[in-house]
């Protein structure tokens, strides 16, 4: 058999000796597989951060991991930014919501009179409880407007609790009054209420007694000097 260019072909030939295996590109699969992807997985610190903004008590902290999964997961290098922004977006509406109702506890905490911590010349408005003897009392200044005046604060004793008529409540009070109370109710101008907290009074349960206008209007300085 003849070769038009002067022979058989070589076969092919094998890596020289010393020589290594033809180099693979990086990433490739020297066998012709697919080569597996190589991701980083779902963010831990935003799903904690998205878990951790459901709870009012830790929904700052939770804000805060929000933050930081944003970075963590920008331009897809790693998953999860779904938990990323929701942990930011709820952890600022839940912050907020424990802001406020902080800041209320702290105002109604330095604004209210508590029975055990009254004073007699307090002057205070009134938020009554229609339903019995109880109701908050909240501090005014005495020279502007304002609901009632504090004239007892004391505790029950046995005596009181024996002279206690659930029909006249306030009765007992009159005979608590100082001199200077005591005028002024016999004017007629002024109302006596009493306030304390449980359906009927025990021994040692708080109360005070108030002076308020018979007329229903404020009153507008202090009844006693």
């Amino acid at each position: 058999m003849s070769y038009p260019y002067g022979g058989p072909p070589e076969p092919p030939r094998g890596p020289e000796p010393g020589q290594g295996a033809p180099y693979a590109p990086y990433g490739s699969n020297p066998y012709g597989a697919p080569a597996p992807a190589t991701g980083h997985g779902v963010d831990s610190v935003s799903i904690t951060g998205f878990v951790l903004s459901l709870l009012c008590c830790t929904s700052l902290i939770g804000l805060i991991l929000g933050i930081v999964g944003l970075s963590r997961t920008k331009n897809g290098v790693r998953s999860g930014r779904w938990a990323a922004v929701s942990a930011v977006i709820i952890g600022a509406v839940g912050t907020l919501m424990c802001a406020g109702m902080l800041g209320f506890f702290i105002w109604f905490g330095t604004s209210t009179v508590t029975l055990s911590g009254a004073d007699v010349g307090q002057c205070v408005n009134v938020d009554d409880y229609s339903s019995s003897n109880d109701a908050t009392l909240f501090k005014k200044d005495c020279d502007e407007s304002h609901d009632a005046e504090i004239v007892v604060a004391d505790d029950f004793d046995s005596a009181q609790i024996d002279a206690f008529d659930e029909d006249l409540p306030a009765a007992l009070c009159e005979s608590e009054l100082n001199e200077e109370y005591a005028a002024a109710f016999a004017t007629g101008g002024y109302d006596l209420d009493i306030v304390f907290e449980a359906q009927e009074p025990e021994t040692g349960d708080d109360f005070v007694c108030l002076l308020e206008n018979a007329d229903g209007s404020s009153l507008k300085e202090p009844i006693a000097d």
